[in-house]
């Protein structure tokens, strides 16, 4: 094959307008001289699926391939679109008159579309044309997309490499568009129609229900990988709804203890001012029984010791209060520390006092 200038190549790609014309001209230079492919750089006309058309460029000719100990060339087509490489080109495989496009092929479509995971996992700027070549002759190396068609023998085999037997695909430029544009490949070049072997049909049909049974595969698993992970968002839900109880009971623990330990204190104050109504009933000689108004205390420093005493259980009261509501966002800190300081300023007062009347009473000073 001729090889292609520079400025011819350059002349084309500036006709094309492609939108990233330095990514464009060294994918094409790649795909030009790389040594497992046999490629000239066409711009012509494709036509797409609603009709309109296109000139693109295209890299036209043969790539190499190995199977079974020999070497062969299957002729392809490699069509760039205007956002290359930020798209993936179009390639399609080009069978001569002499060749059919193997149905039990796993890498091209019945009508010659190259479907490689190289193609559909195109990603700039990890993937270009030598790439992209290298994966071709790799995968129809395990499996050829094109046969030979003899009436003679009625066997079907790869095409073998022979230059003068293999003439160069006819560029896409007639015809109604078949699947992504590209012309029907049941006749591209005008020749009559060989007889297709019957066993073609019956791989073409095993291939269908392959088809058919991984696709439905593939839904199964999808479904069941989203019931999974719903199970697993439900068991995260449960289990962050089980932190936040356990922290409930916590909670509610950490209360109980604390009203226990306040009803434990209630109740010991009031067994020591029953124990000083007591002593002071006996003090005034009025006998030992504790008459209905024992509360009023008949000297000045027990009534003053035991308002003191219920003024600071009051206290203690609303500074409990307080702090339940700073918990509970009821107040604000401000007016939490503002009522805080002067209780407690007050309490202390209230102690002390306390304290005073005691030892003047002669009782306890604990």
């Amino acid at each position: 094959m001729v090889k292609q200038s520079q400025n011819e190549i350059d002349q084309m790609i500036q006709r094309a307008r492609p939108k990233n014309r330095d990514l464009v001209r060294r994918d094409i230079n790649q795909g030009l001289n790389s040594p497992i492919g046999n490629l000239v750089l066409k711009l012509v006309e494709y036509y797409y699926n609603d009709g309109t058309s296109k000139e693109l460029l295209c890299l036209a000719g043969t790539v190499a391939c190995q199977y079974k100990g020999n070497r062969y060339n299957i002729p392809i087509e490699i069509w760039f679109q205007q956002d290359h490489p930020h798209i993936s080109p179009l390639a399609y495989v080009k069978p001569t008159p002499d060749m059919y496009v193997s149905t039990a092929s796993r890498d091209v479509q019945p009508d010659g579309t190259i479907i490689i995971p190289y193609l559909q996992n195109w990603r700039h700027p990890n993937s270009d044309i030598l790439n992209l070549l290298k994966s071709m002759s790799d995968a129809f190396s395990q499996s050829p997309p094109v046969y030979s068609n003899s009436s003679m023998t009625n066997r079907s085999t790869p095409y073998p490499t022979n230059a003068s037997l293999m003439p160069m695909p006819t560029p896409i430029g007639t015809g109604i568009g078949g699947t992504q544009g590209n012309p029907s490949y049941s006749n591209p070049y005008g020749y009559p129609q060989t007889q297709i072997p019957q066993d073609i049909y019956r791989d073409s049909v095993q291939t269908a229900v392959f088809d058919r049974v991984r696709t439905r595969l593939d839904e199964t698993m999808q479904i069941g990988k989203a019931q999974i992970d719903s199970l697993q968002r439900t068991e995260q839900d449960l289990i962050d709804g089980e932190k936040k109880i356990q922290l409930f009971i916590n909670d509610a623990q950490q209360q109980q203890i604390q009203a226990q330990n306040y009803i434990m204190n209630i109740k010991a104050k009031t067994n020591e001012m029953l124990e000083a109504t007591q002593k002071m009933s006996l003090s005034s000689g009025k006998g030992n029984s504790i008459k209905e108004d024992a509360l009023i205390t008949p000297a000045p420093v027990y009534k003053q010791l035991l308002q003191g005493y219920a003024e600071e259980h009051a206290i203690q009261d609303l500074l409990y209060y307080l702090a339940d509501g700073l918990r509970k966002k009821s107040i604000g800190l401000d007016t939490y520390l503002k009522h805080v300081r002067e209780l407690s300023r007050k309490q202390f007062i209230l102690r002390a006092t306390m304290y005073k009347c005691r030892q003047v009473a002669g009782l306890p000073l604990k």
